[in-house]
């Protein structure tokens, strides 16, 4: 199953939110560590990049992550996956796949 844009959304929309990382079909991931630097359009989701040194201050770089290259995504701290009937997914899970 392919991850989506309501997979994203649950992602974002998460009560209490916990950060996430997108694992990506190139090897690499993007990190999501708080829901105001995404954004979830159609196809893709736009991700803030905030600076490592000074990770309190607004972003000034942004990366695009087309979600037909997300492999899988991973929780990074504890807490319930995101609820939407689904089965929760480990951090080795691929997207769509029960953990």
């Amino acid at each position: 199953m392919m991850f989506t844009h309501d997979d994203m959304v649950r992602l974002l929309r998460a009560s209490p939110f916990i950060p996430f990382r997108l694992h990506l079909s190139d090897g690499g991931h993007v990190d999501v560590p708080h829901r105001e630097l995404a954004v979830a359009e159609r196809r893709y989701a736009a991700v803030g990049l905030p600076d490592p040194d000074q990770p309190d201050l607004p972003f000034d770089r942004h990366t695009l992550v087309h979600y037909m290259h997300v492999t899988r995504y991973e929780l990074l701290r504890p807490g319930p996956a995101p609820a939407d009937g689904a089965p929760p997914q480990g951090p080795q899970a691929p997207a769509g796949t029960p953990a």
